[in-house]
């Protein structure tokens, strides 16, 4: 029987190993600087710990829900504790083996987008890396980043979790980011072979950060019947058309206010990134039949809509009238392969909706911050039929004027427009303290700010044309 305590001791304590592996917690990486918190509030690291999940619960895994313990340090001031204690809690209380560490970046190549997934393993109880993988999921013209971490992360998941638990049993870790072991195991009982791998020199990111990126206002109502078109097109697939900087952090930013400070379901936002002209025509309809998925979503007189854009525009030259650019058009062809702005204002205008609110960071000239999207022509005055315009219930703000230029703004990595518009809801254009804000506050403040820091950092003038009526109220 003697003979026996020791084995039983000795197996119970390799399966509680094992058990205690199978249960896991998924953090973001944090950037230098940053707050653990915060990353938890950046939309594709959301994205990113979800389809993690997915892949860990597939295996049979139990998932820690992080967030949820986010969120209440987030509200009983733990979060201001620094990411050491916010960690800690997270690792200790629910008494893990093992936790992973994340990075998502998104890319685009030749025939579509892609992620790299950067994942890191640690050993809870000393913090000490066990294993570190690179991998990305297949190019293809998609907006699912989810389904791309999921993928990514499906096809090397068995190898990465049994080169974890195996190093956490013989106590092996990586010290040197340069060159490190990940062991080749057929079986847990076989002697570990060794493969040394030497991880590509790190490509810096830049960090995509901002003041209105955090302590966005948060409502406890909730706007049920409200729909938003969210739009932000970046990367442009016709060779010579540049990247419009910023503008998928633009629109992530603008989805977490629509659903945090203006009470839109999330459900009820149609978001889509480097949208094509199909898109364009799927949401908003096409000529003379505007019955896109934004009609189709609407309930008539119930439905406050939201619409914003940033990205290029661009002019047809002969007939003056301004055309939304999308990702895969040829500005040269506009007339055939953009998305018509008098299209676009004819048939939201038969949306019965029962408030409309058009945000674009955007000018119609074809004037960027790199030149003339179009060569050999200067900006141009556009003309547009716009029958919005007379509608009581209706505002439109555009980020310049037809001939000017939309500036963006680096050292916040928003479009100027779009940040003092964000910083305006923030509470800065509350200028009598009400909690409300209205057309005629906002346009006051980012008129003022735009104006001034536009000649301030490209030495140009860029006015924001507002239309509306000045009491109706952008923010309650």
């Amino acid at each position: 029987m003697k003979y026996f305590l020791p084995l039983i001791g000795f197996i119970l304590i390799n399966f509680n190993v094992f058990s205690q592996s199978k249960k896991i917690v998924i953090l973001p990486e944090t950037p230098k600087g940053g707050t653990l918190c915060n990353a938890y509030k950046v939309y594709n690291n959301k994205l990113m710990i979800e389809g993690m999940e997915e892949v860990y619960r597939n295996k049979k895994y139990f998932i820690v829900n992080s967030r949820k313990m986010i969120q209440e340090f987030g509200n009983n001031g733990g979060c201001f504790k620094g990411n050491d204690w916010v960690k800690d809690k997270l690792l200790s209380q629910n008494k893990l083996n093992l936790y992973t560490v994340g990075k998502v970046t998104k890319k685009n190549g030749s025939k579509g987008s892609f992620v790299e997934l950067e994942i890191e393993v640690y050993k809870a109880s000393n913090e000490k890396l066990l294993v570190r993988q690179k991998t990305k999921s297949e190019e293809k013209f998609t907006n699912d980043l989810k389904g791309q971490v999921r993928e990514a992360f499906d096809k090397v998941f068995d190898r990465l979790m049994r080169t974890a638990i195996a190093n956490y049993r013989a106590k092996k870790y990586i010290e040197e980011p340069q060159l490190f072991a990940i062991p080749l195991v057929e079986k847990e009982e076989q002697e570990v072979q060794v493969e040394e791998v030497v991880v590509e020199e790190e490509v810096k990111e830049e960090k995509l950060e901002s003041d209105v990126d955090i302590n966005i206002p948060i409502t406890s109502k909730v706007n049920e019947d409200a729909i938003a078109v969210i739009i932000g097109n970046q990367n442009y697939r016709k060779e010579g058309v540049p990247e419009v900087k910023y503008a998928l952090h633009d629109a992530q930013i603008m989805k977490q206010y629509l659903i945090k400070t203006f009470g839109f379901r999330e459900g009820n936002i149609i978001y889509v990134e480097n949208a094509t002209q199909a898109d364009f025509n799927a949401f908003f309809g096409v000529k003379n039949n505007p019955k896109g998925k934004l009609f189709n979503y609407v309930k008539p007189e119930k439905s406050d809509v939201f619409i914003y854009y940033s990205g290029h525009g661009a002019p047809d030259p002969e007939s003056q009238k301004g055309y939304f650019v999308p990702v895969d058009t040829d500005p040269s062809l506009i007339l055939f392969n953009g998305y018509s702005l008098s299209t676009f204002y004819e048939n939201i205008g038969l949306v019965p909706y029962r408030s409309l609110q058009v945000v674009l960071d955007v000018s119609f000239s074809g004037a960027t911050d790199d030149g003339m999207l179009l060569k050999n022509i200067s900006p141009v005055f556009i003309k547009t039929e716009n029958k919005v315009l007379n509608d009581e219930q209706a505002v439109i703000l555009t980020a310049a004027s037809t001939e000017q230029v939309a500036s963006r703004y680096s050292d916040q990595c928003h479009g100027l427009f779009t940040y003092y518009y964000l910083k305006g809801i923030q509470g800065a254009a509350d200028l009598n303290n009400d909690q409300n804000i209205t057309l005629k506050e906002i346009s006051s403040y980012i008129n003022e700010k735009i104006s001034y820091q536009a000649r301030l950092l490209s030495n140009r003038t860029q006015t924001p044309e507002i239309h509306g009526q000045l009491d109706f109220i952008i923010k309650k």
